[in-house]
């Protein structure tokens, strides 16, 4: 599924960026994550990251406007070793005597935000996300199985800080979808961003 519909995405946003009349600025952005899974398995505590990646951005008039973006978001999750053994082992192969403390989901993250100036500093940014797996490192089961899901399908809400150019922005990231493969747990994402975002280019459409 996700193979499929990450070029979807991908050729979608291109094609919407070249035939957009308004000027687009490309930037560079990173910052820090908090994140944690919902479910007996987990913690439950937010653990700390970090994310980064580019967007682009573009005015529809002086009030609203869009951003979509391409973000490696770093999700560390704290388990809850006995509350993991409760729900798999031992007939899913829960590894018992290894058990990390923590898993690393490392997912690319496309979100498209719609955005809403409030006045010359402050913007409001909102809107669906979605996400692919991108790399994992856990020791959960004994053969080594990942028992995530490819893809994640969120929602976003945040605000920016515009302070002449560089903006920085705060973001509640929800997911909606159980990442929990095997499906005896309830895994939903839960995040928390903070960063900086730079503008680094912007084209104007020929006319």
């Amino acid at each position: 599924m996700s193979k499929r519909l990450f070029p979807f995405i991908i050729s979608i946003f291109f094609i919407s960026v070249s035939s957009y009349a308004q000027p687009i600025v490309f930037g560079i952005k990173g910052g820090l994550n908090f994140t944690k899974l919902t479910g007996q398995s987990f913690g439950g505590n937010y653990a700390t990251s970090f994310n980064a990646g580019f967007y682009a951005t573009s005015k529809v008039n002086e009030k609203w406007g869009w951003q979509t973006e391409v973000v490696y978001n770093d999700g560390l999750e704290n388990i809850n070793s006995d509350g993991f053994q409760q729900v798999y082992a031992p007939n899913t192969g829960a590894n018992n005597s290894t058990l990390n403390n923590s898993a690393t989901i490392g997912s690319i993250a496309i979100p498209f935000l719609i955005t809403y100036k409030l006045n010359n500093f402050f913007s409001l940014r909102a809107g669906p996300q979605v996400s692919f797996n991108a790399y994992t490192n856990q020791n959960m089961f004994i053969n080594g199985s990942v028992p995530f899901k490819e893809a994640d399908f969120w929602g976003v809400i945040g605000t920016n800080l515009d302070l002449g150019g560089v903006d920085f922005y705060l973001r509640y990231n929800n997911g909606f979808i159980n990442i929990d493969k095997i499906g005896r747990d309830n895994w939903l994402n839960r995040q928390i961003n903070f960063g900086m975002e730079i503008p680094i280019y912007s084209i104007h459409k020929k006319k």
